[in-house]
């Protein structure tokens, strides 16, 4: 009779040895796969190499073909520029060769003009005595004429007069008669003329030959320039003579303090003018000779 755990016995055994199986059929089966995908990279491989093999001559053709063309390419280019290079120092030198012949004829046309300079210099080193008092004579005559034209500042004797407008003046009428009009400067202007002064500035402005004086709105224009009062009139010359005569009786001075404009008469000894500050232009003036 079979015992009980004679039977536990042989199926605990069994069961070992499937569990066995199973796991040695794990492992084979790893195997199995392993061998498949070392086989399927050792087929890539030799595929790739087959294809190299195949077609690297080819490849090392085509290579060799454009380095020759380039070889080809790289000598023609340096035989262009060889050509160039020898082009261009033959018109290099044939450029030197012109230019040293003009270079030439300009030493000599400055060398002729040298001694033509030469000779001047060497007459007027000669005639120094004349050549010093002829130049002397124009320098003094240029120094006469920018004193005239107000091209020049000038300073010496004079007078000082001040124009303002009167403010005492109670009738409305005659209140007009007060301010200081262009025509009272011009007047002022012309007697200084009449008495001998050199030179006259109105506020800063020179009066010169074109000057102009007139009235804009309330204010008056003098060499284009706006001026307002007080009005500070200078005039170089004779100071004592100057002043006689602005205040002679029944003069220019009397007659504008009658109409209320405030006026002052002062001597000095240094009277500063500047030198017109604009533009002197003769159109249509010619000079006859």
């Amino acid at each position: 009779m079979i015992k009980k755990e004679d039977i536990d016995k042989n199926v605990t055994e069994d069961i070992a040895k499937n569990e066995v199986a199973k796991t040695e059929l794990k492992v084979e089966k790893k195997e199995i796969k392993k061998n498949k995908e070392n086989n399927k990279t050792k087929k890539m491989f030799e595929r790739f190499t087959f294809i190299f093999k195949k077609y690297s001559l080819f490849s090392y053709i085509i290579i060799g073909i454009a380095l020759f063309f380039l070889a080809m390419l790289f000598t023609a280019q340096m035989k262009s520029i060889s050509n160039t290079e020898q082009v261009i120092n033959g018109k290099r030198e044939a450029q030197l060769a012109d230019d040293l012949v003009t270079l030439q004829r300009k030493y000599e046309d400055l060398k002729q003009k040298n001694d033509k300079n030469q000779k001047v210099v060497e007459e007027y080193q000669t005639n120094s005595s004349t050549n010093n008092g002829l130049i002397s004579s124009m320098k003094t005559q240029i120094d006469d004429l920018s004193k005239i034209s107000g091209t020049t500042d000038l300073k010496g004797e004079g007078i000082t007069m001040v124009l303002s407008d009167g403010n005492n003046i109670k009738d409305p009428e005659k209140r007009s008669d007060s301010l200081v009009h262009d025509s009272d400067v011009l007047t002022v202007v012309n007697e200084l003329k009449a008495a001998g002064a050199e030179a006259i500035s109105i506020n800063g402005q020179r009066i010169i030959s074109t000057s102009a004086i007139r009235c804009v709105g309330p204010v008056i224009q003098v060499n284009y320039q706006k001026v307002a009062a007080p009005f500070e009139i200078k005039a170089i010359g004779n100071s004592q003579y100057l002043e006689s005569a602005m205040n002679i009786k029944n003069g220019v001075v009397d007659l504008l303090k009658e109409y209320g404009v405030g006026i002052t008469v002062t001597k000095q000894t240094n009277v500063a003018i500047p030198k017109f500050d604009g533009t002197i232009s003769f159109k249509n003036a010619i000079v006859v000779k």
